[in-house]
């Protein structure tokens, strides 16, 4: 019998904290997707996952601690260390004016359409309480 032990090898993680919550991540993954493993919801439309992550809906916009202006959580990879903030007002500012935006050119009838109640974009437009 051979008393060797084979060693297992470890993965490396990278943690970065979404809204003061430590996430652990794998290398290579964006900032959106270790916080929806995590459980932590950051509203997005363009990062789907038979798509590249384009970052052009601007709804996945979060706050870095230690970087200027919003950056886009779909196409941002986390980095060790980071410290994201996801629900500032001027996070929230921004989704709401990129969700108007989105909408500009929206039927405004939504129960004519096939996925009424079944809609990314209506359960999005209630997570930002849109109203109007």
């Amino acid at each position: 019998m051979d008393d060797r032990q084979v060693e297992t090898p470890v993965m490396p993680t990278v943690r970065i904290t979404v809204d003061g919550q430590m996430v652990e991540t794998c290398p290579g993954q964006s900032i959106l997707e270790a916080a929806l493993d995590a459980g932590i919801y950051i509203p997005h439309i363009c990062a789907h996952r038979d798509l590249h992550p384009a970052g052009v809906c601007r709804l996945c916009v979060v706050e870095i601690e230690g970087r200027e202006g919003l950056t886009t959580s779909c196409n941002t990879p986390a980095e060790d260390g980071m410290v994201v903030h996801t629900t500032t007002d001027r996070v929230k500012q921004v989704r709401r004016l990129a969700a108007e935006l989105l909408l500009a050119n929206h039927p405004a009838d939504c129960t004519a359409c096939p996925v009424y109640l079944k809609c990314e974009l209506q359960s999005l437009m209630q997570y930002l309480e849109f109203t109007d």
